[in-house]
């Protein structure tokens, strides 16, 4: 329930947005809007305002659309001629239509401006270890440290470590990483996670961050559980399972719940000895379950920090963040129609719910960068020139522009069929990712 609550309402928030954007800059140009509508379907609520536009809110909340008079739709009667679309200026059908993801963007810079203000909680970028013959470990790097920079971008969270990252995702050549101690690595990268679905691009490069690697030591075992019964004590370490040797929690977690109800040989760490144990994992959920929990990490005192600014840095930061984000998401998209980056990354409508029930439950803090994330991708995604989408519309617009005269009727009919037909592709491959994701 909280997730579909929270998908309806960040849609329901976000598509107001992109229309309204839409909405206010024709009411500026002087174009009569006929209607203003969230969601499609069956009208569950509406109403006029004094200017005789009709507001509807429909009863699937999946898009919307701003209705203007237009003469391509119907007949325009000689007193409303000079309210009517497609007879005003190119240069205001251009800002009508890009009006929408402008707003997107917009709204985005306000969200990340109060939480700067307010103060954004964040972890510090320390390292615990380094993957052997990793791309990391190449480059010198040893043991535990602190990242300063990436690319000479400066980075105070792992959140600004990821987004920089992100976007040399594909490239081949060189990421310039400092540490804490001022010393620069070059790690060398050749079409960087190419081809594969996007993993944490911090482990991809062989560094884990403090507290996600875990060694496989028992610190508690839950009584009556197949650990018990077997024999496991606390400050067991456990070395091996059915003779695959295990160095991290998560390892012996993804091979326990992988096998319930079935015997594991387990190699386990006693003193100077290792011994073997059998032990059949109970059945809990359909997954394996052990009964088993580790000892935890030692974390740096000072790991957590909150980023609070005043109202211009907080401004500027807001600003910078979006672009930033902007920029990657472009780029993405590039790289995955050269090739890069595998289009198994685009997710559809469930990944975006489990997101925005996964932030709400989070904390607001955390919905509203994911707010503020979501209208970026919404205006990204318009603004990319399939007909159809706003991206289109201006794409049509921007040549008229050039040549002092509109694309023919059959080109832009035929344009519209081609996107239309486009978008449903993508549609139905982002929702085929999203179920693929769930089994």
């Amino acid at each position: 329930m909280i997730t579909l609550l929270s998908l309806l309402v960040t849609l329901g928030i976000l598509i107001t947005v992109h229309e309204y954007g839409h909405f206010w800059v024709a009411r500026k140009c002087g174009v009569k809007v006929l209607r203003f509508s969230i969601g499609f379907g069956r009208p569950l609520i509406k109403w006029h305002d004094r200017q005789g536009t009709e507001f509807v809110i429909s009863a699937l909340p999946l898009g919307g659309y701003v209705k203007m008079l237009d003469a391509r739709e119907s007949s325009i009667d000689d007193a409303e001629r000079s309210s009517e679309f497609t007879g005003k200026p190119v240069i205001q059908r251009i800002a009508i239509v890009a009006a929408g993801p402008l707003a997107n963007f917009l709204f985005a810079i306000l969200a990340y401006w109060a939480l700067f203000m307010v103060g954004v909680n964040g972890i510090k970028p320390y390292v615990s270890g380094v993957e052997p013959g990793s791309a990391a470990d190449l480059a010198g790097l040893q043991g535990e440290f602190s990242i300063v920079s990436i690319d000479d971008r400066p980075v105070d969270t792992w959140e600004e470590v990821q987004v920089a990252l992100f976007s040399r995702i594909g490239d081949t050549g060189e990421i310039l990483l400092v540490d804490g101690q001022r010393q620069s690595y070059q790690l060398a990268i050749s079409q960087w996670m190419s081809g594969e679905e996007l993993v944490s691009p911090i482990e991809s490069l062989g560094m884990f961050p403090f507290g996600s690697r875990i060694d496989a030591i028992i610190d508690h075992i839950e009584p009556g559980s197949a650990a018990e019964d077997a024999g496991l004590l606390v400050g067991d370490q456990i070395h091996s399972v059915d003779g695959v040797e295990i160095t991290t929690w998560s390892q012996l977690v993804d091979k326990v719940q992988s096998s319930p109800n079935m015997a594991l040989d387990v190699g386990v760490i006693r003193g100077e000895w290792v011994e073997q144990i059998l032990i059949k994992p109970k059945e809990r959920d359909g997954k394996g379950f052990l009964g088993v929990s580790p000892v935890s990490p030692d974390l740096p005192d000072d790991i957590f920090v909150t980023v609070r600014k005043n109202p211009f840095q907080a401004m500027l930061s807001a600003v910078n963040k979006t672009w930033d984000t902007i920029s990657i998401s472009f780029s993405m998209f590039g790289k995955m129609v050269s090739g890069l980056i595998s289009p198994d990354n685009i997710g559809g409508p469930i990944s975006i719910a489990k997101m925005a029930g996964q932030s709400a439950q989070s904390g607001f803090e955390s919905f509203i960068s994911f707010l503020a994330f979501i209208s970026i991708s919404l205006g990204v995604v318009n603004l990319l020139p399939i007909p159809v989408l706003d991206g289109g519309h201006l794409m049509y617009y921007v040549i008229e522009f050039i040549t002092g005269k509109p694309l023919s009727d059959r080109i832009q009919a035929f344009g519209f069929r081609m996107g239309a037909a486009l978008l449903m592709c993508l549609m139905a491959f982002a929702i085929l990712n999203d179920i693929t994701r769930l089994f």
